[in-house]
């Protein structure tokens, strides 16, 4: 039986030259100092538009701005134009300066929004705001679609979905509290006849975003979920950030890698000028010993991954005073945080140990969660803030001195330890938490606590890669719970979920792997580079979990364990790793059936080249799946490999016409088949 999909192609109408010169004049358009016409108020005021909007005082921007006094500041910068728009109120001297980049190398917009109390009075109340809040044309009485992904924490975590939004219809969603992608995603694209928009958010913290059909415009807004204070004289707060690209034709999937372009050039983190991508790291102790592992446990899985090529050895959350999932230890001296009967040198003969193997060592932290009782709760209970009920708090980074003092924490280990990776995971539920700062404020400062909060996340990541600016960051946060554009910037995920935990447990690893390739398929279309567990070395499985990288779960250390297999497994990664940087296309629908075929193809289109990775699932009754390959020159010559194995297969010639519909066959289910292909110079 033969499964046909057809792809979508590339639109050749539109070029990515196109719609970067129409994301600049667009904002050339919404970020200047004159007003945009918008339909006269209730009474007949006059209105004005910019892409951001607010309540100050009971009055609603639109009718407040005009009388405001406002100029615009341009700058020149590498690959873009800045533009800051400086509103202010003449009588109460609120400044709000929105600051907006459009890229000239690829398109999109990026900005973010700040209120500044310059009077010598609190200002009046400032709320509702919308740091997006635009809409654009599209056909009366058609219908838009609103795509994005599910982040359930379940089996279809990060799955890509459309949904009709016909005309006079709304969504509006947000995350669970106050983590940033639990419950809903930060990124989502809206189409419609002609075009589109993708968006990303970049507020780790409780945000709200809706995208309404107007019959005849599309309106995109976002902002904080909770928000009303006033401000007191000399005070700044931040909004959430931005990124916004327009897109024109009907590809969503062209649409999607041009935002991953956009995202590969300005916004995924770098170390030493390259982008940050997974390594391939071995992990297990995570999965066996856990709180039962000790040094000597934790250098016996060192010893087996050692000689296998394996790039990083991580050491997760098992070495701390009290078993996990009880931290808020991390005190100093550093000591004092260790179990000092299993790791009575603390982990520095494991580090030392990672470095003579020539493998980098990547360790596990959590210090934003405390527990009751814990050292840090105890000793520094004014940087703490604890619920009524007993259960865990949380560590206050608004604080500048606790933030200053867990920087000096990590930065030692990073130091001791030559550590090339920060694990920085979390499970707050900072929603009540926050709330709590905020009724003792009191009723004009709600909001208050979340924005500090996050804004000093934010300067503890970026003070930590300022100090080290060798060391790569993942973003745990209980498996995907803070992917939002602000944390892709400074990190990746290398645990996107924590859903593949159960049936590695349970050592389903094919269910595991289904689950990684729904997650590599849907949350690549936004965020290029992220990973999850997955154990098994042999091609169907090891795949499912590689995107550029993997975290490799299983237990090297048995006799029986096929040790060649994943030598292998690990060549062929570190041989493919290029394609993931390339665009990406989804051949067939991305479901959590075990019965279909999974399909990916990556395509780079400046070398030319390109690879297809295929997965016959585990229930699939399907012996082949006819591609639809896409950027593919049907005139063109390619030398094109087809290896079912690690064995890299005999290169052959094809044409591309030939090439753009090939079939690929396996036998047995589950299986996987990886297809490699480079345009031949005329």
């Amino acid at each position: 039986m033969i499964l046909s999909i057809t792809a979508m192609a590339m639109s050749a109408l539109y070029s990515a030259a196109d719609d970067t010169k129409s994301n600049l004049a667009w904002a050339e358009q919404a970020f200047a100092d004159n007003a945009i016409p918008s339909p006269p108020g209730p009474g007949g005021e006059m209105t004005v538009t910019w892409p951001f909007s607010f309540v100050y005082g009971g009055r609603p921007s639109s009718l407040l701005l005009p009388s405001w006094e406002r100029r615009v500041e341009v700058e020149a910068i590498e690959s873009g134009q800045r533009r800051s728009l400086i509103l202010t109120d003449p009588t109460t001297k609120l400044e709000v300066r929105a600051v907006a980049t459009a890229y000239t190398d690829s398109p999109g917009v990026d900005w973010t929004i700040y209120f500044t109390n310059k009077g010598s009075a609190d200002s009046p109340v400032l709320e509702q705001v919308r740091a997006l809040d635009t809409s654009f044309p599209c056909d009366a009485k058609s219908s838009a679609t609103f795509h994005s992904l599910r982040s359930t924490g379940g089996v279809d975590d990060w799955l890509p979905f459309s949904e009709p939004l016909p005309p006079g219809q709304r969504r509006a969603f947000a995350p669970n509290a106050g983590r940033s992608s639990m419950g809903a995603c930060p990124f989502f694209n809206v189409q419609w006849n002609g075009g589109g928009a993708v968006v990303g958010i970049g507020w780790t913290g409780q945000w709200a975003a809706a995208v309404e059909n107007r019959d005849g415009s599309v309106a995109l807004q976002a902002g904080m979920q909770n928000m009303r204070l006033a401000l007191h004289p000399g005070e700044t707060i931040r909004t959430p950030r931005i990124l916004m690209m327009r897109w024109s034709g009907s590809d969503e999937t062209r649409a999607y890698n041009l935002w991953r372009g956009t995202v590969l050039r300005h916004v995924a983190p770098r170390v030493g000028g390259e982008v940050v991508v997974p390594p391939i790291a071995h992990l297990s102790t995570a999965f066996y010993e856990m709180d039962k592992s000790t040094e000597a446990t934790a250098l016996a899985h060192l010893d087996a991954g050692k000689a296998l090529g394996f790039e990083c050895y991580w050491y997760d959350a098992y070495y701390g005073k009290d078993d996990f999932p009880t931290v808020g230890n991390y005190v100093l001296p550093v000591e004092r945080g260790f179990n000092a009967a299993r790791f009575p040198n603390q982990l520095k003969p494991i580090a030392d140990a990672v470095r003579g193997a020539g493998m980098k060592f990547l360790m596990w932290f959590e210090p934003e969660r405390i527990s009751p009782g814990t050292l840090m709760a105890v000793e520094h209970p004014e940087w703490v803030v604890l619920p009524g009920d007993g259960g865990w708090g949380m560590f206050n980074l608004a604080i500048p001195e606790a933030r200053q003092y867990i920087t000096e924490y990590i930065g030692g280990l990073i130091d001791a330890y030559r550590l090339s990776w920060v694990r920085i995971d979390n499970a707050v539920s900072y929603a009540p938490l926050w709330k709590k700062l905020d009724d003792a404020a009191g009723p004009d400062r709600v909001g208050m606590a979340e924005i500090r909060y996050v804004e000093g996340l934010y300067r503890w990541w970026d003070d930590m890669r300022a100090a080290h600016p060798n060391i790569a960051i993942d973003n745990c946060a209980s498996g995907g719970g803070r992917i939002d554009l602000e944390m892709c910037s400074r990190a990746i995920p290398l645990w996107r979920t924590d859903a593949t935990i159960t049936p590695l447990l349970n050592r389903d690893f094919h269910q595991a792997a289904l689950q990684n390739q729904i997650m590599t398929a849907g949350l690549s279309r936004f965020v290029p580079f992220s990973v999850s567990g997955q154990m098994g070395a042999d091609p169907y499985n090891f795949r499912s979990g590689f995107n550029a990288g993997i975290s490799f779960c299983e237990d090297a250390r048995p006799e029986a364990f096929p040790r060649d297999t994943l030598r292998a497994a690990i060549a062929e990664g570190k041989r493919i790793r290029k394609y993931f940087f390339g665009n990406l296309y989804a051949l067939g629908d991305v479901t959590t059936s075990p019965k279909d075929w999974c399909v990916l193809q990556y395509h780079r289109p400046t070398e030319g080249d390109g690879m297809v990775v295929a997965f016959r699932r585990h229930k699939s009754p399907y012996t082949g799946f006819t591609c639809a390959l896409s950027e593919i020159n049907a005139d063109a010559i390619y030398e094109v490999s087809l290896s079912p194995g690690y064995t890299p297969a005999p290169v052959r010639t094809m044409k591309g016409s030939e090439l753009c519909g090939i079939a690929l066959n396996l036998d047995k289910a589950p299986d996987s088949a990886l297809l490699e292909y480079r345009l031949l110079p005329k």
